[in-house]
């Protein structure tokens, strides 16, 4: 049995959003109690640092050099090492559109790696995010065309019965035809559904929460805009109430005064922000990445197909929780659960991760100030697992 001690912290309280003098114990990976003081030679002091829960990123495709959709079990471990080494501690494995060979391969190689205890300060892999192939071609962005499909459900009952026992949640057009039995089946086999890659008007956008959508993927890319006579899906998000919404907050995807405007208007746990990066993050710059089916190239960190489309990013998601507090004007203590626990709970895993508590996992990121414009890791541990020993 591992176990973890750490004493003099400040703990992030996600009920409060203070943070808390305090100390903790893990077993196994699991926090078994949270105290406000810890005398134990075998604890670990951390001179009065702030511990945050660590990332949870919902909406990303790779990292390291890899793309989940053609990385191998090894890969995924690599990648697993450099989100944690970033503080992202738990990931949804997001899958573009693909050949059905190629699908069939990552579903299987998510199952394998989600199957195998972590031994290591290492991201774990808490499901499949399935972004692709049932998208609007309209709104493809970085997919390629030929990859696509229409909304078939039977064929949707066949790909989430190969993704049973993980986790699914689905990225989808549902405003094209079928749409309402396609998002129904995938709520009935228990998938969280997001409008993405769409067309959808207002009024399409709302019915669609009708039927069990919950979100919208990458809010402001990839959606049909707002405009003063015919609402979009854009304004959806901003408007409705009920759903979360995604949003890529490197400052290049979305400016920094349409985050402030989603702050604005989204209610407190509805924004949800993602990285939605891709195999170039952490890499250099060059024109051998791909993405979807796609060629891609990164200049200046900038990923793009061939034809000018913007291909997923190369951001650290919490970088993005930095960008967020700075974009919206808001303090670290405020942007932090927009990075974990919200997250976590738009596709039903915040049983597991996303806020300090007994009975989640130990995944912590520690930090000597809270400054947005200068606050670096000093150290994570995931799974209980220390980076920095």
């Amino acid at each position: 049995m591992s176990t973890l001690k750490i004493t003099n912290a400040n703990l992030f309280d996600a009920k409060t959003k203070t943070f808390v003098k305090g100390a903790l114990i893990a077993q196994d990976g699991i926090i078994t109690e949270i105290t406000s003081e810890l005398t134990d030679a075998d604890a670990i002091d951390l001179g009065g640092k702030y511990v945050l829960p660590g990332m949870v990123d919902i909406h990303t495709h790779g990292r390291a050099g890899y793309d989940f959709d053609s990385a191998t079990v090894e890969q995924f471990h690599e990648m697993q090492r450099a989100y944690a080494k970033a503080g992202t501690t738990t990931v949804m494995a997001t899958i573009a559109s693909a050949p059905m060979a190629q699908i069939e391969q990552y579903v299987a190689n998510c199952k394998e790696t989600n199957a195998q205890p972590l031994a290591e300060c290492a991201a774990s892999i808490a499901g499949i995010h399935f972004e692709g192939r049932y998208l609007n071609p309209s709104k493809r962005g970085a997919h390629n065309a030929e990859l696509l499909a229409a909304l078939d459900e039977k064929e949707l009952e066949g790909l989430l019965n190969q993704m049973k026992p993980l986790p699914v949640h689905l990225t989808a057009a549902v405003e094209m035809e079928n749409g309402e039995a396609f998002t129904k089946k995938a709520v009935s086999m228990g998938a969280t559904v997001s409008l993405g890659h769409t067309e959808a008007t207002m009024q399409q956008a709302a019915e669609a929460l009708t039927w069990g959508v919950t979100g919208f993927t990458h809010t402001f890319n990839a959606m049909s805009p707002v405009h003063h006579r015919n609402p979009g899906t854009m304004l959806a998000s901003l408007l409705l109430d009920d759903a979360w919404s995604e949003v890529i907050c490197d400052g290049f995807h979305v400016c920094p005064e349409m985050v402030l405007l989603l702050h604005r208007e989204k209610p407190e746990g509805k924004l949800v922000l993602i990285s939605d990066s891709m195999a170039a993050t952490g890499c250099p710059d060059g024109d051998d990445y791909s993405i979807a089916g796609m060629p891609v190239s990164v200049k200046d960190g900038k990923a793009y197909t061939s034809d000018g489309a913007i291909a997923g990013s190369t951001l650290n998601l919490f970088d993005g929780m930095k960008n967020y507090a700075r974009f919206a004007g808001i303090s670290i203590e405020e942007a932090i659960l927009h990075g974990s626990l919200y997250p976590a709970q738009m596709v039903g895993i915040d049983g597991q991760c996303g806020s300090i508590e007994v009975g989640k996992r130990a995944d912590l990121l520690v930090v000597d100030n809270l400054n947005p414009e200068d606050m670096p890791l000093v150290d994570v541990f995931a799974n209980g697992y220390q980076l920095n020993k």
